[in-house]
């Protein structure tokens, strides 16, 4: 079983390809329209709620120690064929997409209940939470979450060792535990904003969020409401980093069923083969997918700087400043293309974690066809678009709110806007361009 992209059929489209791209492009560049036509709101600040019951508090944290419990428990002693463990499937499955789409709804649950932290706290009797923020945390920023994402989509794109073993999964899962623990121990509770990779992503997440969970200055969980495109985003080194590898990441999969990827591996066919493979591991297939991975985030991230380059010149500021203003924009895109590249696998793959310990493999494999068959590929390709269109337009809406709260000058923001809007643009044509290689008959 992959557990990337799920195939559910080909489909001819309605119109050409092209006629979908130019739509999407001008559904995004009309709302950019309607932000200048319609009157100015006043930026307001988020809103305080209630407090969260402490018996809420401690039941999210419960079931977060509850599925690290599952990942390893199940992961190790569970079935070692993929697709009838249930720990592979939650994790690749459903926790990596749906865990910070659900911020996208409820923001800052993983904060608060971080299974890591509440263990750290454990060890230290409290310490932990209360200890002052280290300065090392300063310089070391939002790299370490980057170094742990690209392990995370290197595992799962071209070493493929821990999707196609569970046991993998499950010992990599307490190694990571008990490294996390450890590190919020003698670091502080601060070293979760960057040391935790699904820290890290749920809190970008959670950007875009209009109820949020939060814990105030006397430790108490409370509801925060409102939805700011201008919202605080914790700075650090590393965070553009963070966001374009992101991005990268969710759409790197999508990259090699391109016909550009596909000729690229046509053309090192011989090479690849020629590299021979250790164990079960084929060298050259791994070199290969390694360099896409890398390759896809270089063009990302050269693309995200060209464009932050533009909007500086046309606000005159320093290329840094404008970075750090425009790179949250990137967040909905990245959330949408989660969403619509990972539909199919959660709809066909993910109702199996239910049933996979008691079946065997034939019957596993006939409820997948079963699932895929049951899935219409025009109105999947639908959800998908529409999706990925959202995205963007919340993009433009939350890059325009930054950039205008940065540059009073009203002239200048404008400049700004149609500098980085171009980038969108580009963005929403070349991400719905991927989607539609392996589902339709268009290229």
């Amino acid at each position: 079983m992959r557990l990337a992209h799920v195939f559910i059929g080909r489909f001819d489209l309605p119109v050409p390809l092209s006629t979908v791209l130019v739509a999407a492009m001008a559904v995004v560049a009309a709302s950019f329209g309607l932000i200048y036509l319609l009157p100015p709101r006043p930026s307001a600040p988020d809103r305080t709620g209630p407090r969260i019951p402490r018996a809420v508090v401690i039941a999210l944290q419960t079931v977060a120690v509850l599925v690290v419990l599952y990942l390893v428990g199940v992961g190790i002693s569970g079935s070692q064929v993929t697709a009838l463990n249930g720990a592979v499937i939650l994790f690749w499955v459903l926790l990596i997409p749906l865990l910070p789409l659900a911020h996208c709804i409820l923001g800052g649950v993983y904060e608060v209940a971080n299974p890591f932290a509440l263990g750290a706290r454990m060890v230290t009797s409290g310490a932990s939470a209360r200890k002052q923020r280290d300065p090392r945390l300063d310089r070391l920023g939002y790299w370490p979450a980057v170094v742990m994402l690209f392990l995370l989509v290197w595992f799962e794109l071209a070493l493929r060792v821990v999707p196609a073993s569970p046991r993998a999964l499950g010992i990599l899962t307490a190694v990571y535990a008990l490294f996390q623990v450890g590190m919020g121990a003698w670091l502080g509770e601060g070293w979760y904003r960057g040391g935790d990779v699904f820290a890290a992503i749920t809190a970008l997440a959670s950007t875009i969020s209009s109820i949020a969970v939060t814990r105030d200055e006397d430790g108490f969980v409370r509801l925060k409401l409102g939805f700011r495109p201008a919202r605080f985003l914790p700075e650090g080194r590393g965070r553009e980093a963070l966001i374009t590898l992101w991005l990268a990441g969710v759409l790197a999969d999508g990259v090699r069923v391109t016909p550009i990827w596909r000729a690229v591996t046509s053309a090192t066919q011989d090479f690849s083969a020629s590299i021979g493979q250790v164990g079960t591991t084929d060298l050259g297939a791994l070199l290969l997918d390694t360099t896409e991975i890398v390759a896809t985030w270089i063009a990302f991230a050269a693309f995200f700087w060209a464009f932050a380059y533009l909007a500086a010149r046309l606000v005159r500021r320093p290329l840094g400043e404008i970075a750090k203003v425009v790179a949250p924009s990137l967040i909905p895109i990245a959330l949408a293309y989660l969403l619509a590249h990972n539909l199919t696998q959660i709809l066909v793959i993910g109702p199996l974690m239910f049933s996979a310990a008691g079946t065997d493999v034939a019957t596993a494999a006939f409820q997948l066809q079963h699932n895929a068959q049951g899935l219409n590929p025009a109105a999947i390709f639908s959800v998908q678009v529409s999706a990925i269109v959202l995205g963007h337009v919340i993009a433009v809406v939350m890059a325009h709110a930054r950039l205008r709260d940065s540059e009073p000058d009203g002239t200048l923001a404008l400049r700004g806007d149609l500098g980085w809007l171009s980038a969108m643009l580009i963005y929403t044509a070349t991400s719905l361009w991927v989607l539609a290689q392996p589902i339709t008959n268009q290229a």
